[in-house]
């Protein structure tokens, strides 16, 4: 795996090992332009008026990836596809769930694989409300080891 930084807080220097290098090997004169101040919401909002963000609440959907905590970046302008995560309203609740079916037809998916999919339809109470885009999570979740 590689990573590319993008941008770092501007009060600190750039870190020797994250200059990009040119083709001889040497750092790139270009490296002095690259100290912008890193603006997340630029990086994660490209839709602002349609934007919402959430948090996680209880650990149902633990097994895909979302614990309790985490923040949701939800666009309500995202056209939702096969497999995205959505935010829905299910009998007026609020519910993260993945979404699947074809053109014929969607379902809601729910987070235990024993529980029934909702279809989205005029029968049931239930609705899409906006497409999750992005989730932030923290990696540090247990105590420090010299504690």
């Amino acid at each position: 795996m590689r990573l590319t930084p993008i941008a770092q807080h501007a009060a600190h220097k750039p870190h020797p090992g994250l200059q990009r290098r040119g083709a001889s090997g040497f750092p790139s004169p270009a490296d002095d332009y690259l100290d912008t101040p890193l603006d997340l919401h630029r990086q994660l909002v490209p839709s602002p008026a349609s934007t919402f963000f959430m948090r996680v609440e209880g650990d149902a959907q633990a097994n895909a990836g979302f614990r309790h905590g985490d923040l949701l970046v939800v666009d309500r302008a995202l056209a939702p596809q096969r497999g995205d995560w959505v935010v829905a309203t299910i009998d007026g609740e609020l519910c993260l769930r993945r979404l699947d079916g074809s053109a014929e037809r969607t379902w809601l998916c729910p987070p235990a694989v024993h529980q029934a999919r909702l279809p989205l339809d005029n029968e049931h109470d239930c609705r899409l409300w906006g497409v999750v885009h992005y989730v932030v999570h923290g990696c540090r979740q247990a105590p420090p080891l010299n504690a």
